[in-house]
C-alpha cells in the first residue's frame, strides 16, 4: 500500500489574525534513509581520517628506518650533518651504511674525556674482545708478543699452550702466518691471522737469532690468567688478569702447595679486570667476608664489598707481591688488600700505574657497550692511590733494556764506527744485558761496541763486517728479549722478592 506523506495544519492566532503554519512530517523509512546518509558521510570522513594518519605513520617509518635520525634534520645538528654526508658526502658511497658508522663516531666522541680515559662507547665486537682480553680465554696459540713498528717479538710462552709445544720460544719474532707477512700489521691484525677454530693448523714463521724457522701449531682453547713455577726453592705464582677463572686457576695450582709457608706473587703487568674475580682470589690469601674494597659514586655515597672465596690458603704466613709500572686496577686492589690485611704481606718492585675508579658496562638498544667510569675505590683502610699508584716497600728497577721501546731498522738501513743512532743505542744496551762489555750506552759507535757487536755475531754464527744492520739489530733485540725471559738471575725484581722472603 502507498502512504502520502500527510500535512499538519497548525492554527495560530494573533491580534485577531489567523495564521496557518505547515509543517510536513516524513515517513519512518524516510527517517532511517537520512539516518542512514548522515552514517556513511561520518564513515567515509573516519575512513579518510585513518588513512590519513595510516599513510603518515608509513612513511614516518619508511623514512625513519632509512634515516633513523632525519626526523630532526631542522633543529638537530646531529641529523642535519647525518643528512649532508648521506647525499652529498662525495665518499659516501664507500660505506654500505654509512649512518651506521657516523653514528658510532658520535658515540666515540660523545665518551671521550682527556681525564677520564676509562669511559668510552665500545661497540658489540669490541665488547667481546676486550672480554677475551681480561679473560685469557679464546683459540690459538699461547703467547703474549709486542708490536712495534711492525716487529712482532714473542715476550711469553704460555705453559702446556700450542706455542710451547711446537718449541716457540721468548725472543723469537714473527715474520709471517701461513705464509703470509705480517710486515706492517698492527696487532688486532696479527690476532686475526694467528686465532682460529680449535683443532686447526697454524704455521708460524719465526727468526731466531739469525735463524729462519717455520713451525706448526695445533689451535686450542687458552685459558691463562694464572701460572705458578718454581726458581731455586721459591714458589712463584704469576697473574696476568682477573678473569671469571682466575680463583679457580689459582686454586688448581695452589692445591699443590699446601704445605708451603711462603709464596711470591707476580703482579708485574697484570691492568686488572673484573671486581667479582678481585674480591674472589682476596678472599683465597685472606679468608670470607673481610672488607677488600670501599667505594664512592658519583653522589657521595659510599659502600662496602666483602671477600667471598671456597677456600682459603692461609698456609701461607709470608707473602712478597712484585709490582710495576704496568700493575694497576683490581691488581692494585689485590696488592692492598693483602698489604692491610695479611699479616706478614711485603711489596717489591716500582710504583704502580694509579688507577683509583672503577667502571660499570651499561647494555646499550644497539648491541654495544657504555664503558662508565662510576665509582672512586679506596683500600680497607680507606687509602685512594688514583693517580699516585702503589709505592713498594722496596723500591728495584729492572734492567734498562726492560723499559725500552724496540722499534724496527729497516733493510736499507745500518750504522758503522763514529755513527749515533736509537738501534745502536739499543744494541748496546741489549748486549750489555747479554754479558758483552758494553764502556757507553748512548747511542755513540765506538771502537768498544764495534768489538762486541762482532764477537756477538761469532757467537751466533752471522757473518758481516762491523756494521749494525737490520738482521743483526733484529738478533740482538730477539736475543735479549730471550734473556730477559728466560734468564731468571737478570730478573733484578724477582731476585729481591726472594730476598726479602729469606731475610724475613
Amino acid at each position: 500500500m502507498y502512504l502520502k506523506p500527510c500535512i499538519i495544519f497548525t492554527l495560530i492566532m494573533e491580534d485577531d489574525k489567523i495564521y496557518f503554519d505547515l509543517q510536513r512530517v516524513p515517513l519512518a523509512s524516510e527517517r532511517n534513509e537520512k539516518r542512514q546518509r548522515r552514517r556513511k558521510t561520518f564513515l567515509i570522513f573516519l575512513l579518510c581520517l585513518i588513512l590519513f594518519v595510516l599513510g603518515g605513520l608509513l612513511g614516518y617509518f619508511i623514512y625513519g628506518r632509512l634515516h633513523r635520525t632525519y626526523e630532526v634534520d631542522t633543529i638537530d645538528v646531529l641529523g642535519e650533518i647525518e643528512y649532508d654526508m648521506d647525499n652529498y658526502w662525495l665518499y659516501s658511497s664507500d660505506y654500505d651504511n654509512l649512518i651506521e658508522v657516523l653514528e658510532d663516531k658520535a658515540y666515540y666522541g660523545m665518551t671521550s674525556f682527556d681525564y677520564d680515559p676509562y669511559t668510552q662507547y665500545m661497540s658489540e665486537q669490541e665488547m667481546l674482545e676486550f672480554s677475551t682480553s681480561i679473560n685469557m680465554d679464546y683459540v690459538g696459540i699461547g703467547v703474549e708478543y709486542s708490536n712495534a713498528d711492525g716487529s712482532a717479538i714473542v715476550k711469553r710462552v704460555f705453559k702446556n699452550s700450542p706455542a710451547e709445544k711446537a718449541g716457540i720460544l721468548p725472543g723469537d719474532i714473527i715474520v709471517a702466518v701461513d705464509g703470509v707477512s705480517i710486515q706492517g700489521f698492527d696487532h688486532d691484525q696479527i690476532r686475526e691471522k694467528v686465532l682460529g677454530e680449535k683443532g686447526t693448523k697454524v704455521t708460524i714463521s719465526l727468526e731466531r737469532t739469525g735463524t729462519s724457522i717455520d713451525v706448526d701449531c695445533i689451535r686450542d682453547s687458552i685459558y691463562n690468567t694464572a701460572h705458578t713455577y718454581e726458581d731455586d726453592g721459591h714458589l712463584i705464582l704469576e697473574l696476568s688478569s682477573f678473569g671469571n677463572t682466575t680463583a679457580d686457576e689459582i686454586s688448581t695450582y695452589l692445591d699443590e702447595y699446601t704445605d708451603r709457608d711462603e709464596l711470591i706473587i707476580d703482579l708485574r703487568d697484570d691492568t686488572g679486570g673484573y671486581q667479582n674475580s678481585v674480591k674472589e682470589v682476596c678472599g683465597l690469601f685472606v679468608g670470607n667476608d673481610k672488607v677488600y674494597l670501599k667505594q664512592k659514586d658519583s653522589k657521595g655515597k659510599e659502600t662496602v664489598d666483602y671477600t667471598r672465596a671456597n677456600k682459603v690458603y692461609d698456609n701461607f704466613k709470608k707473602i712478597v707481591i712484585i709490582i710495576n709500572e704496568n700493575t694497576a686496577s683490581a691488581a692494585e686492589v689485590f696488592a692492598l688488600c693483602l698489604k692491610e690485611i695479611h699479616p706478614n704481606t711485603t711489596i717489591v718492585g716500582t710504583t704502580s700505574f694509579g688507577k683509583g675508579v672503577i667502571q660499570t658496562n651499561r647494555a646499550l638498544s644497539n648491541g654495544g657497550i657504555l664503558k662508565l667510569t662510576a665509582y672512586y675505590w679506596y683500600s680497607p683502610s680507606g687509602k685512594s692511590i688514583h693517580e699516585v699508584g702503589i709505592k713498594p716497600d722496596v723500591e728495584v728497577m729492572m734492567p734498562q733494556i726492560a723499559y725500552e721501546h724496540y722499534y724496527e731498522l729497516y733493510d736499507d738501513e745500518s750504522y758503522g764506527l763514529d755513527t749515533v743512532s736509537e738501534a745502536c743505542r739499543i744494541s748496546q744496551l741489549s748486549l750489555e744485558l747479554l754479558g758483552y762489555d758494553i764502556s757507553r750506552t748512548d747511542g755513540y759507535f765506538d771502537s768498544n761496541f764495534e768489538n762486541a757487536l762482532m764477537q756477538f755475531k761469532k757467537d751466533n754464527n752471522i757473518d758481516g763486517s762491523a756494521i749494525l744492520d737490520s738482521d743483526t739489530y733484529s738478533s740482538i733485540i730477539s736475543s735479549a728479549v730471550r734473556e730477559l725471559a728466560t734468564n731468571l738471575s737478570k730478573d733484578t725484581q724477582l731476585n729481591k722478592a726472594k730476598e726479602v722472603l729469606d731475610n724475613n
